[in-house]
């Protein structure tokens, strides 16, 4: 999935509505540019990059090219070199594509940008208030939630308590495969059993329980509908425009409810515990779709 993904084409904006956003535009260009005007403070050097246009900044020049964000990105380092800036909208992006650079912000200076940009209105949704260990900003919070994760999933004992569970899962990818190359003449949907295969793992490690197929085939479909919503719009990166998109806020508060209501409560035991503890919930949930999502 690309961290942006929207060609112009799909914003299916009627011309009243386009007439009233470009409106908005402009008149955040006067207020952007009156605010430049008078303010004294000292811009920041950032790296250099491409020309933007006013509040828009690159947004647009990105959607209009009509490639992923990776393949953009790619065609501007030829250009501008191993580091440079990107203004999308409201956020400012510091690309980096060189492993030394890498290696010294993320490594020697880890905890000088060891926090992240806030997170959007609808992934706050999906996140209980960036109560999560991918969402919340860096400090105690987050040491707390990164510490939990790690001595209850990732720890080299519990590591090896999971190998049991993963042989488990191997065998069921294994009669999956033959059932179906069985039923099409030898052929299968790798992806799909691969997504199988990883759910089995990782929903006995959020929850401790073992699913039967049924289940595991529902909370796949759900985790899908959720990443599907928390996909970036125009108005994550124009906060300006968020009136016009409160369709698509009320969809993605039906989705956050279907997840708990719908789906996660009929398909694990203990109801009562998950009502009283949706945080807990909610990080094994984000833990799993970021674990998964590279499989849409």
């Amino acid at each position: 999935m690309s961290l942006l993904s929207f060609p112009l084409t799909s914003f299916n904006i009627s011309p009243s509505l386009f007439f009233t956003i470009i409106t908005t535009l402009v008149s955040a260009f006067v207020i952007q540019f009156l605010t430049r005007q008078s303010s004294n403070s000292k811009r920041v050097n950032l790296p250099p990059g491409p020309p933007g246009w006013p509040v828009v900044g690159n947004l647009f020049q990105f959607a209009r090219s009509g490639k992923q964000f990776y393949e953009y990105a790619d065609d501007l380092r030829e250009k501008y070199g191993p580091i440079y800036t990107l203004r999308m909208g409201s956020r400012t992006m510091i690309i980096i594509s060189d492993a030394t650079l890498a290696h010294d912000v993320l490594i020697q200076r880890g905890p000088m940008f060891a926090t992240r940009p806030k997170e959007n209105p609808t992934r706050t949704i999906f996140s209980s208030n960036t109560f999560t260990v991918n969402a919340s900003v860096y400090g105690p919070v987050w040491r707390s939630l990164r510490r939990n994760m790690v001595q209850n999933m990732l720890s080299s004992t519990r590591f090896k308590e999971f190998g049991s569970l993963r042989r488990s899962a191997m065998d069921k990818l294994a009669d999956r495969i033959k059932s179906e190359a069985g039923e099409n003449n030898g052929l299968v949907w790798v992806l799909r059993n691969a997504r199988f295969a990883a759910f089995c793992i990782l929903l006995e490690m959020c929850f401790g329980i073992e699913m039967d197929e049924e289940s595991i085939l529902k909370m796949d479909a759900m985790m899908k509908k959720v990443l599907i919503t928390i996909d970036p719009r125009l108005d994550d990166y124009l906060p300006i425009l968020a009136p016009f998109y409160s369709k698509e806020r009320r969809r993605a508060l039906e989705v956050r409810r279907e997840q708990y209501l719908g789906n996660v409560c009929r398909n694990l035991p203990g109801k009562t515990y998950i009502s009283e503890n949706k945080g807990v919930l909610s990080i094994s949930l984000e833990l799993l779709g970021k674990s998964l999502g590279f499989c849409l």
